[in-house]
């Protein structure tokens, strides 16, 4: 199975340093499982952007730490299995986390499933 990562423009990886809420959020409640090297934990979804999303855990994570996860929709399916995503910042129960590898045909079906509601924030 094929995969993609995303890659940024000189442009765009200066401004997302510069701005790194430069991706408009879609506030989402999704069940979701997420494995490391230590196990499993479940938790949600809270927030998605087309370049990562925001969760609430039963485990607690750190800054820096990769991990597998998969998000399942409403109706219980495996809706989109994320290979690999980073930790970008913790608080608490909560953490941020980066899409760094997944299946072209899971990014795929995250754009089917949320792309629409996922834009690019306009800025002038």
């Amino acid at each position: 199975m094929e995969g993609t990562v995303p890659v940024l423009s000189e442009q765009d990886r200066h401004v997302q340093r510069r701005d790194p809420q430069r991706y408009v959020r879609e506030i989402v409640d999704l069940c979701m499982i997420v494995a490391d090297k230590a196990g499993l934990a479940s938790g949600q979804v809270i927030d998605m952007t087309t370049r990562g999303c925001g969760l609430r855990l039963t485990k607690p994570l750190r800054r820096g730490q990769y991990l597998t996860f998969k998000v399942y929709s409403d109706d219980g399916t495996a809706a989109v299995q994320c290979d690999l995503v980073k930790v970008q910042w913790v608080e608490e129960d909560r953490a941020g986390v980066a899409f760094l590898w997944m299946s072209l045909e899971n990014e795929l079906r995250l754009h089917r499933l949320w792309g629409g509601r996922l834009a690019f924030a306009v800025e002038d």
